[in-house]
């Protein structure tokens, strides 16, 4: 190895300080390359408005996005937006991915990191595993399809991920699961999955940990989002009284749901946001065990004579909304379930322009684990 002479090392000390060698970033600032932060792609669309059929033989009724880690591998960890914005019939799916580290570990995890989606009924198996009608993203969008991350190599990088958004046909009536993790490997850096839903206006089932969740029900929805229009008309008409269990969709089969839970010890902050007409029941629940705590659920959408509520349990509220006649049996319709399981200060960076290291100070912190359903709040 070749000494410097102390003129070329100064030259040489210049050059970097000048920025000769230093990278650009996402932001297209430059940088050490060795430096040790947050990396976050730009969003990429992997399937631009594919068919999404809603009647016929190929009509999708399930639709999964996002999963915990399985096998060292396809855990998102990451923000999930599903965004019912389509007016025709087709599914859009973008992903960003991010990983925890320097330039060189950016570009390996990036090169690794890919979209799973296939038919799927089960735990995942690689993609070349896959027969190729069950690809989900070919031709059009298949019944049953899982959204998940998938890292091709022997172990998924624990500082790793992928934020989801996908946008969907406005009449979709199907079932939507949605998961995600947090990912607090990086002390510096506790990045939690947070999930956004528009107008969503069927059945939905979200898992998730110490994010937060914002939800608004499209202002169209109906106590029974599966049944077909001829039959809500004839349940809200029927002689004995709307919704009765005798109309055709009122023997509770098709009564829609949505349930949102953050599980102990996890605690999260949730808002639902209903329309002010439909019928529908709503319970919200900290299951925190050490009482008394600042987290006591809000039914902030029950303020009129619209609203029967419940508050006997401070922690655990319950509502019904727009009673629809005696017929009907009290408890039904639309149904929504909200529950936390922790009531504490939770660090978190939602925005990686913020993050600072570890000499400079700890994340900012809030208190998480608050629930609200309200009425044009979101």
């Amino acid at each position: 190895m070749k000494h410097l002479t102390p003129a070329l090392l100064v030259t040489a000390l210049a050059a970097g300080a000048c920025g000769d060698n230093g990278t650009a970033n996402t932001d297209g600032e430059t940088g050490d390359p060795g430096e040790r932060k947050p990396q976050v792609g730009e969003w990429k669309k992997e399937v631009d408005a594919l068919p999404f059929p809603l009647s016929g033989d190929a009509r999708i009724t399930t639709l999964t996005i996002g999963r915990k880690e399985f096998d060292e591998n396809y855990a998102n960890r990451g923000n999930i937006e599903v965004l019912f914005d389509h007016p025709e019939e087709t599914i859009t799916v973008e992903t960003r991915k991010y990983v925890f580290g320097d330039e060189i570990d950016k570009d390996n995890t990036f090169d690794k990191l890919s979209l799973w989606a296939f038919v799927s009924s089960g735990n995942p198996s690689q993609p070349d595993s896959q027969p190729g009608p069950n690809d989900c993203t070919k031709d059009t969008w298949k019944d049953n399809c899982a959204i998940y991350v998938y890292y091709d190599g022997k172990s998924q990088p624990e500082r790793s991920g992928m934020d989801f958004r996908v946008h969907l046909p406005t009449g979709y009536r199907g079932k939507l699961f949605v998961s995600t993790e947090d990912n607090i490997t990086e002390q510096s850096y506790p990045r939690r999955g947070n999930i956004t839903i528009d107008n969503l206006c069927t059945h939905g089932d979200v898992a998730m940990e110490a994010g937060w969740a914002k939800i608004k029900m499209c202002r169209e929805l109906t106590p029974a989002p599966a049944c077909p229009p001829a039959g809500i008309e004839n349940c809200e008409t029927f002689p004995d009284g709307a919704w009765s269990k005798d109309c055709q969709c009122g023997d509770g089969s098709l009564f829609g749901q949505l349930i949102v839970r953050a599980p102990q010890p996890w605690a999260a902050n949730i808002t639902v946001d209903i329309p002010e007409t439909v019928w529908l029941n709503t319970t919200l629940k900290n299951t925190e065990v050490m009482k008394p705590h600042d987290c006591k659920p809000q039914i902030s959408a029950c303020t009129g004579d619209n609203c029967t509520i419940n508050t006997e349990d401070a922690y655990a509220p319950s509502a019904e909304f727009n009673y629809p006649s005696e017929a009907a049996p009290s408890g039904a319709g639309f149904n929504v379930t909200v529950e936390s399981g922790g009531c504490t200060k939770i660090p978190f960076v939602d925005d990686p322009k913020e993050w600072k290291p570890e000499a400079e100070g700890e994340p900012e912190e809030q208190l998480r684990g608050l629930l609200d359903v309200c009425s044009g709040c979101l």
